[in-house]
C-alpha cells in the first residue's frame, strides 16, 4: 500500500541523489535555518550511505527523525543511534502476528526482525513511535497493536493512520486496501482514546480549516533532488542539482500551486466578507 512503490525500480534508484549531493544539500538547509529533518522513503536504511547522511545531519545540530520499516536496522545503526540519538525513530507496525505483518510486507520473517529492533530500541530508551495504517488485511489487529505499543512503556508512542493516498503515478491501486468508514468508526468506538481523538478532530475541522505549513515552515526533498512543498504535493519541484535551496524556497515556492493553501485563502476571504 506504500504510495512510493511505483518508484522503487532499478532505473529510478540509479537516478537518486549521490551522497555528495545530499551532503551539500544538508549544508544549505542548515545555513537556511533548518533545525529538524525527517529521513524517510521508501526505506531510508536501504541506502548504503544512510549512516554517513545521518551522522552529517546530527553533527550539524539538526534534530533527526527516521521513518523506517524496522527490518533493516543493523547493530552498527543501533550503536550509532545509542550515541548520536535521534529525535525519534518511527516504525511501521502492521500487525502483532507474523501472519498479518508478513502478509502486508510480503516478506517472510519481517515481523520477527521488526519486533527484535522494537525491543532493542525500547530497552535503550531511544525515542520510538510505532505507526499503524488501518488496512483491510490488518483491521482485526489494530487495537491489539495499540495495546502492544502501550505495554512497552511511556517512552513509546502509537499513531493510527486511517487513510491511504494515491501512489506516485497517481493510480488508485493502494485504495484496494483502504478501510471503509464504517470499519474505521467500529475500531475507534471500541477504544475510548481513539474515539475521543476522532471527536476532537472533527470538532477542530468544523471550527477552523487545517493549516498548511508546506512552503512556509516545511518542505520536502525527494530522492532525485526535487524541492517540493510537501510529500503530498509534487505538482511542481525545484531541481536542487541545478540551483540553491534558498532560491528554491524563497523565490520559487510562492509560485507553486497548493490546493490546501488556496482553500485557506478562500475561507479567509469568506470570513472577512461576513
Amino acid at each position: 500500500m506504500c504510495y512510493t512503490d511505483p518508484f522503487n525500480t532499478s532505473e529510478r534508484i540509479r537516478q537518486e541523489l549521490p551522497t555528495s549531493e545530499i551532503l551539500r544539500i544538508l549544508v544549505e538547509i542548515q545555513e537556511a535555518g533548518c533545525v529538524e529533518l525527517t529521513l524517510t522513503g521508501g526505506e531510508p536504511l536501504a541506502r548504503p550511505d544512510f549512516l554517513e547522511i545521518y551522522r552529517a545531519a546530527h553533527q550539524k545540530g539538526i534534530y533527526v527523525t527516521v521513518y523506517t520499516n524496522g527490518t533493516l536496522i543493523t547493530e552498527e545503526v543501533f550503536q550509532c543511534w545509542s550515541v548520536m540519538r535521534p529525535k525519534s525513530v518511527e516504525i511501521s507496525l502492521h500487525g502483532v502476528s507474523a501472519e498479518v505483518f508478513d502478509g502486508v510486507t510480503q516478506i517472510p520473517g519481517s515481523f520477527d526482525r521488526c519486533l527484535q529492533w522494537i525491543r532493542r530500541l525500547t530497552e535503550a530508551h531511544i525515542p520510538l513511535v510505532l505507526k499503524t495504517v488501518g488496512l483491510t488485511v490488518n483491521k482485526e489487529e489494530v487495537l491489539a497493536i495499540k495495546r502492544f505499543a502501550n505495554s512497552l512503556g511511556d517512552g513509546v508512542q502509537w499513531k493510527f493512520g486511517q487513510y491511504l493516498r494515491n501512489d506516485l503515478i497517481m493510480s488508485d491501486d493502494p485504495f484496494r486496501f483502504q478501510l471503509e468508514e464504517e470499519d474505521l468508526r467500529k475500531i475507534e468506538r471500541q477504544d475510548p482514546e481513539l474515539w475521543k481523538a476522532k471527536c476532537e478532530e472533527m470538532t477542530d475541522l468544523a471550527s477552523s480549516p487545517k493549516k498548511c505549513g508546506g512552503g512556509q515552515d516545511k518542505f520536502h526533498i525527494d530522492a532525485y533532488g526535487q524541492l517540493q512543498l510537501c510529500s503530498n504535493n509534487r505538482r511542481a519541484g525545484y531541481d536542487l542539482r541545478k540551483g540553491s535551496f534558498k532560491e528554491g524556497f524563497y523565490e520559487m515556492f510562492p509560485t507553486y500551486p497548493c490546493l490546501r493553501r488556496c482553500s485557506q485563502v478562500k475561507t479567509t476571504e469568506l470570513i472577512e466578507k461576513r
